[in-house]
């Protein structure tokens, strides 16, 4: 991850807690260093969590233990990207987001806000998932009006490559929230 994780223990009152201890855990290939440790002065412990090399999605969870030693976690969910997906997050930032994203930035205004028919952010699963890759080329390719959506939603066939569109689709499947699960497939948890 590009920044460090900062893990900050207060007791019921909301004052920082020194000296607790803090436990790291990851699944597969993500590393948290370091994965244990006791909060400064602060109430906080700082360790750096490296994800693993392939693109998935990766929960780490922080657990420390509150004054009855009760177990308090904190849970956190983080997709890396391959290459592909990365080149559709960067496509995103340049084309789309300014409509999906209904948050602005100093880099970024966002002109959600001023179109008739919200669009959708990228991590509406529930809706996203249920449309085929298809479906969303075609969306993106022709704009809305090609699925009956909001003619605001601009055709990009002139503007990107069919590659462009595909690494779209795959960035906009990787960030669904609940994730994107192809039919005809069956996951199994080990």
């Amino acid at each position: 991850m590009d920044q460090p994780v900062v893990v900050q223990v207060n007791d019921a009152q909301g004052t920082a807690v020194a000296g607790a201890l803090v436990e790291f855990h990851t699944a597969g290939e993500a590393t948290a260093v370091p994965d244990i440790g006791l909060t400064g002065a602060d109430g906080q412990f700082t360790t750096t969590v490296t994800l693993g090399g392939s693109a998935d999605r990766y929960r780490v969870v922080a657990v420390t233990r509150d004054k009855t030693g009760k177990p308090v976690e904190l849970r956190l969910d983080e997709i890396a990207l391959g290459y592909q997906q990365q080149l559709g997050r960067v496509l995103n930032d340049y084309y789309c987001a300014r409509c999906h994203d209904p948050e602005s930035t100093p880099e970024r205004v966002s002109n959600h806000d001023n179109l008739t028919a919200k669009p959708h952010a990228f991590t509406e699963g529930p809706l996203l998932n249920a449309m085929s890759d298809a479906d969303l080329a075609s969306i993106v390719g022709h704009g809305g009006p090609a699925l009956n959506k909001s003619p605001e939603m601009p055709p990009y066939a002139y503007t990107l490559r069919k590659t462009d569109v595909d690494a779209l689709i795959a960035y906009i499947r990787a960030v669904a929230d609940p994730p994107y699960r192809p039919k005809g497939l069956t996951y199994a948890k080990y």
